[in-house]
């Protein structure tokens, strides 16, 4: 059966995305039930190597049209700090007890994101209209998570912190997980790692012994792949990161899946293929959608959605000089991706 899907954040509509629209982290309004929130970043066609982070907001009935705030980009690179060159994107999660937005996002001096940062936004009466520039401050002087250089990390970056946190009853606090890409010995962006926090700001990372290839990561990665952009959630019992992944470095970036019935163990990845976007009839071409990247799965109003960033194939088959589009795919179909876990809806 087709599988609906549309744009709902063209890159052509600003100069300040007109090169490409990505990340989308989307929340319920924690102060209107009736409303979503929308953090995203956008690159300039005239500065392609530097990315700016806007809002937008939509009714929880109709995800498919989104409302882009005036006050576009809201949050950027500093002018003279560790994330002065460029910054990414990561996750942004609602603290209730604190009233206030999380911003997790990667940075640097220089154009390639090697280091976590974090910014915290007071959500405001309505949760949307003082988000802004002038509320959005970040969180020290320095990244919450730096590539580690000695054994057995050998990280030269780190970035692209998918973050989920849970309450555990048993001590009463609140647990924080982080799963990051990086840079280093083993290659570039070549699995996933974590670390972890008691309170969102100040993390430990660890090396998973049960990886298979040696390496640390949670899961088994497949070899000459690329682990980038992820969003960290979970369903019922199961834990997922819904992933970007690019086989034969890059070839064809794609939606990819990992699961477990732990945040900090038994982590399995899932085919590559299973979400490839040649698999969707009725809106897949080269010419729309034949890079799909920064994936995130929501439930809104009982229906499933998965969010991408996607382009046509480039003349010169480099996903970098792609024209990247936000879109917004329909998810019809339920797996359960684990033994023993609760479904998953994708397309």
């Amino acid at each position: 059966m087709p599988v609906r899907g549309k744009i709902i954040i063209d890159r052509t509509g600003s100069a300040w995305q007109s090169q490409q629209v990505q990340e989308p982290c989307i929340l319920p309004n924690p102060k209107d039930p009736d409303r979503l929130i929308l953090f995203y970043s956008g690159v300039s066609a005239a500065s392609k190597m530097v990315a700016t982070v806007g809002k937008a907001w939509a009714l929880v009935s109709d995800p498919w049209t989104w409302h882009q705030s005036a006050e576009n980009p809201i949050f950027g690179p500093s002018a003279d700090g560790w994330d002065c060159g460029s910054i990414r994107l990561d996750a942004v999660l609602y603290i209730a007890e604190e009233d206030a937005y999380y911003l997790y996002y990667s940075g640097t001096r220089e154009t390639i994101q090697d280091r976590i940062g974090l910014a915290i936004c007071p959500a405001g009466a309505d949760g949307y209209s003082a988000v802004g520039a002038g509320t959005i401050v970040r969180w020290g002087d320095r990244p919450i998570l730096a590539p580690e250089p000695t054994a057995p990390y050998f990280e030269e970056m780190a970035s692209q912190a998918g973050v989920h946190r849970e309450w555990n009853p048993a001590i009463r606090e609140w647990e924080w997980h982080l799963y990051y890409s990086y840079r280093g010995k083993n290659g570039i962006l070549p699995g996933i790692r974590r670390a972890t926090s008691r309170d969102g700001k100040n993390w430990v990372r660890h090396w998973e012994e049960s990886d298979p290839r040696g390496m640390g990561h949670i899961f088994r990665s497949t070899p000459g792949a690329y682990y980038e952009w992820h969003q960290a959630g979970k369903i019922g019992r199961t834990h997922f990161l819904c992933m970007e992944v690019g086989p034969e470095c890059g070839k064809r970036w794609r939606a990819a899946l990992a699961a477990s019935l732990s945040p900090t163990e038994g982590w399995a990845p899932l085919d590559l293929d299973l979400m490839l976007q040649t698999k969707w009839p009725g809106i897949y071409s080269d010419e729309t959608l034949y890079h799909v990247a920064t994936p995130a799965l929501y439930q809104i109003g009982g229906r499933w959605y998965l969010f991408v960033q996607a382009c046509a194939r480039p003349a010169t088959d480099n996903y970098i000089d792609g024209n990247w589009e936000l879109w917004c795919i329909e998810c019809t179909q339920s797996i359960a991706p684990i033994a023993g876990s609760d479904s998953i809806t994708i397309p």
